[in-house]
């Protein structure tokens, strides 16, 4: 087996990367390394934040030279892996193909891993997601696109979770053969295969473990209380003008979750899940199902076994 030089993980966001960066690619006994460990932020600031025309490939590849070379003398693969190079779903992911050209000039010799999860799913998981990072909007707020003819400032946009064809703007930019798409419910069904299959896309020897849940999904009744507090306390990029700006109101009240959660009754909960998930449903009902067509001729998965929108297909006598 050949080793892959470099893998780079793009996400998507909610697709249990937090599981593979801190206990695969992060693993001691793995046959991975990683240059900053848990604070991964160090590569949103280095590759994902910089103003387009100050972004520079070379001086990005010359910090990394050192753990590149280390890496690779130990028989590991280097691994980049954050979410946020596939763009930020709350903002429509404006920036993704900025940041796979960003992935390509600073890494050419890259293999890419790309997650998806199941568009309806996802949505739901990101909108909580985006109440516990700091947004108070609702549901309908957060999926609206206020004046879509001027744009002046990111926004949700469908397309994002058209996955095709970010898919296949990396297979454009590194090669067919250098770009594996695996799906979010293959992990959570078979992690050990899922995992085999990551290994063998990458060249090293694949050894089973067990994945323990690293983020704990927080209760509907709380993440409205959240959106309360982030809207009179929390002053940030997803909620602005707070009537009270209080110092990481968001990330202290967030703290409390798990206690305030366990009050509340779990049929109230289930009733707000179940009402957020209708309503996703009724919005995109068949949005994606073209797309999610052209993933799996792409990708080779078979999407419908895991819930996918698929087109309908019609048989005649």
């Amino acid at each position: 087996m050949t080793r892959a030089p470099v893998l780079v993980h793009i996400g998507y966001h909610k697709t249990a990367t937090s599981s593979l960066q801190q206990q695969l690619f992060s693993a001691p006994d793995a046959p991975f390394a990683t240059p900053h460990g848990d604070r991964k932020y160090i590569l949103s600031n280095r590759i994902v934040l910089p103003q387009p025309m100050t972004y520079d490939p070379g001086e990005t590849r010359k910090m990394y030279e050192s753990f590149l070379r280390k890496s690779q003398d130990n028989g590991q693969v280097p691994v980049f892996s954050h979410e946020r190079f596939s763009g930020y779903p709350a903002s429509g992911g404006f920036d993704s193909t900025i940041i796979a050209d960003r992935l390509q000039r600073t890494f050419p010799d890259a293999y890419i891993l790309v997650v998806f999860r199941e568009q309806l799913s996802s949505i739901l998981s990101m909108y909580s997601q985006y109440i516990t990072d700091g947004g108070h909007g609702s549901l309908k707020t957060y999926l609206s696109e206020p004046e879509p003819n001027l744009r002046r400032a990111p926004m949700f946009s469908e397309e994002f979770y058209r996955y095709h064809r970010l898919f296949k703007f990396y297979q454009d930019k590194f090669g067919k053969d250098r770009v594996l798409g695996l799906a979010y419910e293959q992990f959570i069904s078979e992690s050990d295969s899922f995992v085999e299959t990551l290994c063998n896309f990458v060249g090293v020897e694949h050894k089973k473990r067990e994945f323990e849940v690293t983020n704990e999904k927080r209760s509907e009744c709380f993440q409205i209380l959240q959106r309360f507090v982030n809207f009179t306390l929390s002053d940030n990029q997803l909620s602005k003008g707070a009537l009270l700006p209080f110092p990481n109101a968001t990330r202290r009240f967030g703290k409390l979750s798990r206690p305030i959660g366990r009050i509340f009754p779990s049929k109230l909960d289930q009733m707000l899940k179940d009402r957020l998930v209708g309503r996703i449903q009724s919005r995109f009902d068949g949005a994606f199902a073209e797309s999610n067509a052209e993933l799996q001729s792409l990708t080779g998965l078979d999407l419908g076994q895991f819930g996918y929108q698929l087109p309908s297909t019609t048989s005649t006598d």
